[in-house]
């Protein structure tokens, strides 16, 4: 825990981002701090693995102001691990597989007691009989979700240089409608480090991510869970066909049978980015560094879903629907610093700093959405 960073996740589904919020909330319409790894710029934590995090700096005070308005909501420094100098190449494994349940239900009305409420509310006899038997669709909806996640990685150097190479591979189905909300994310990242003379240094990194998620619908009217916990506990989950119950109480208009909604679910995001920079240091006359960084992203994300033509009772009925949306972002940051660094009489520090920064973003997006009706 930091004191002034408070982190939510978005939702409960697997591959979901965190709200990160330092110094509270701001007014500029957007609250999310500035996230560097290794120097590059990264949307949200999901992308990257966090056995490959060495260490996290978070920066909330004036100390943040060499990074511009950009660093309005705080900097958040993440740095990766790297090799060692002089060090043997070892590598390292470690995997697990588990599982995952939900720690807690709403406690909600049994068939029997939700009949005796509409009774009362009512003011008239709707069930003349009392059921005993029905639907705990809570039950029903929440499953034991496996997970996997793989690492391997590999680090060393020699007098001049050190390296670090590591893959990981995670693999995580949702305890809602397991792999109707799967998200699986395939990582790799290079650090690598040369002293090409002793006062001339080169740095490169390169983190490349490719994830996948799908998506059911969630948070408020509509979600699984919304459907889960308000329809009626007396409904079985299919009738005498076999077929899902369909929801035909019309003061249910809203409300659709939340199994029948995963089945027919159909949404997918793809995410592909790669980070990648280049850096050297010269130093010369002792207390002078001429610094120039290159840091470089792209990334490629897919939405795509289909929405089948499904009766769900008293809900709408839509027809089949396509949608394909996508998205192509590049941007560029070239960094060039030269510093002046001094220590005069053992007890005073001057360090002078002069530098220019030249960026450049672009973005392509396209989309497709057609609709049939059978």
């Amino acid at each position: 825990q930091i004191s002034g960073v408070n982190i939510t996740s978005a939702s409960g589904s697997p591959g979901s981002g965190a709200n990160i919020r330092i110094r509270g909330i701001s007014t500029n319409g957007d609250n999310r701090p500035l996230i560097l790894v290794d120097g590059n710029v990264i949307e949200d934590l999901s992308v990257i693995n966090p056995n490959d995090i060495k260490s996290v700096n978070v920066l909330k005070d004036a100390t943040a102001g060499i990074y511009g308005v950009r660093a309005a909501n705080g900097v958040i420094l993440i740095v990766t691990k790297s090799g060692r100098k002089n060090s043997e190449l070892k590598f390292t494994v470690d995997s697990y597989y588990g599982f995952q349940q939900t720690s807690k239900e709403i406690d909600l009305m049994g068939p029997r007691d939700f009949a005796m409420y509409v009774n009362d509310a009512s003011g008239k006899t709707k069930f003349t009989v009392y059921p005993e038997t029905g639907t705990d669709w809570q039950k029903e909806v929440f499953q034991t979700a496996p997970m996997l996640s793989t690492n391997v990685s590999a680090s060393g150097g020699t007098e001049k240089s050190a390296y670090s190479f590591g893959v990981s591979y995670l693999d995580q189905d949702g305890i809602v409608g397991s792999g109707k909300s799967n998200f699986n994310r395939l990582t790799a990242r290079l650090n690598y480090q040369y002293n090409i003379l002793d006062n001339l240094k080169l740095t490169a990194t390169a983190l490349h991510t490719v994830s996948e998620k799908n998506n059911l619908p969630e948070g408020g009217i509509g979600a699984v869970l919304y459907n889960a916990v308000n329809i009626n506990p007396n409904l079985a989950t299919t009738d005498a066909d076999g077929n899902y119950s369909l929801v035909e109480d019309i003061r249910q208009i809203e409300i659709k049978n939340p199994l029948a909604q995963i089945q027919n679910s159909y949404n997918t995001s793809r995410v592909a980015k790669i980070s990648a920079s280049f850096g050297i240091d010269y130093t010369f006359l002792e207390n002078f560094t001429v610094s120039s960084k290159l840091q470089m992203n792209h990334a490629n994300v897919r939405d795509d879903s289909f929405i089948p033509e499904v009766d769900y009772g008293t809900s709408d009925t839509t027809g089949n629907e396509v949608v394909d949306h996508g998205a192509d972002y590049d941007d560029y940051i070239w960094d060039n610093y030269i510093t002046y660094d001094n220590t005069f009489n053992d007890k005073h520090n001057l360090t002078v700093l002069l530098g220019t920064s030249f960026s450049h973003e672009e973005g392509n997006f396209y989309g497709y959405q057609g609709t049939t009706s059978i």
